[in-house]
């Protein structure tokens, strides 16, 4: 992973935590004025409902690429590309994202075919002109499971001369079973 990937993942644990600590304030204060039933039952009722919400979203995911590799797509992954390094690898960006100190990232899907791996941006962001991105062989890949809810990975390509770019993957176990079977 690159600083700018540990940085992101550090920024997203910490965002966790912040979470867990105000539903731990908001049992608290609740438990204060109603008792401790309501208290113990708001913050569970509400991490189900967000478990559930999140289930269906994911199991979406996984039925839509079903359904594409089912069809004879090449494999492919929800992915994400910081926008600095699309505009490295010489994608262009739409509007605001075509500046050079860019933080954001761009949605789209990657997908392994052709002997390499190509990301597609969404269909938003193609319509306004941003362009795919291909990695052929020479690049070295490293996909690493992230902690957390969603089965989140990092896919680390390394270019021989040492440039480094990090996508945001979903179903990184998957990507790692796909890029070892397709090594020559």
């Amino acid at each position: 992973m690159t600083e700018y990937g540990r940085e992101r993942e550090r920024r997203r644990r910490a965002s966790s935590l912040v979470g867990l600590l105000f539903l731990a304030a908001l049992s608290a204060s609740l438990a204060l004025k109603v008792g401790w039933i309501p208290a113990v039952a708001v913050p569970v009722g509400l991490l189900v409902l967000v478990y559930a919400l999140f289930t269906f979203v994911v199991w979406r995911d996984r039925q839509a690429e079903a359904r594409r590799r089912a069809s004879g797509a090449a494999p492919s992954w929800s992915a994400q590309l910081p926008v600095a390094a699309a505009l490295e690898l010489g994608a262009k960006a739409p509007g605001r994202h075509s500046r050079q100190q860019e933080v954001g990232e761009l949605l789209g899907r990657l997908s392994l075919a052709g002997g390499g791996l190509r990301w597609e941006p969404r269909k938003g962001d193609r319509n306004r002109g941003v362009g795919p991105v291909a990695w052929d062989r020479s690049w070295s890949p490293k996909v690493v499971s992230l902690w957390g809810p969603g089965s989140q990975g990092c896919l680390t390509l390394t270019r021989p001369d040492g440039m480094a770019v990090d996508l945001w993957i979903r179903h990184p176990a998957d990507l790692r079973r796909a890029l070892g079977s397709a090594k020559p």
